[in-house]
């Protein structure tokens, strides 16, 4: 199957065309598809009239009953190639300097700085920093009387 009109561009559209020529010739028969603008439509009467001779258009429709070739799969009289081994291992890049020692207590305090950044604890210690004080208001009021 080919798309005739991905672009509006007479030139892309004439290579799409010959494409499907191209195809029809290789499997027997090929789907053109395309939509009726204007440059598709000047594409296709300029190119109807140049068909080879070998090409025929008709109905997609007429193309439902036909034998489909399958050209997915390989000859069966092909010589199957070797299989090639895909686990070639993983290349190490060498390091200009030596690379320096990570300490588990490095590692707590990278851990812990992160966390006490962290946008919930930072919240939760404004919230604590009011609890079990008095609002002034009240503190005013249980002085007065």
């Amino acid at each position: 199957k080919v798309f005739l009109d991905d672009s509006q561009n007479e030139a892309d559209i004439r290579v799409q065309f010959n494409r499907a020529i191209d195809l029809a010739r290789r499997n027997g028969s090929t789907i053109a598809i395309g939509h009726p603008h204007p440059a598709t439509v000047r594409v296709l009467q300029q190119m109807v009239y140049n068909l080879p001779p070998d090409i025929t258009l008709v109905k997609a429709s007429s193309l439902l009953n036909e034998p489909q070739v399958d050209t997915s799969t390989p000859p069966k009289n092909a010589v199957p190639d070797a299989p090639r081994n895909p686990f070639r291992g993983v290349k190490l890049c060498k390091p200009k300097k030596p690379i320096e020692p990570v300490y588990a207590n490095r590692f707590f305090e990278v851990l812990s700085e992160s966390i006490s950044q962290s946008t919930l604890i930072v919240y939760f210690q404004h919230q604590w920093q009011g609890w079990g004080k008095q609002p002034e208001a009240a503190k005013f009021n249980a002085s007065a009387n």
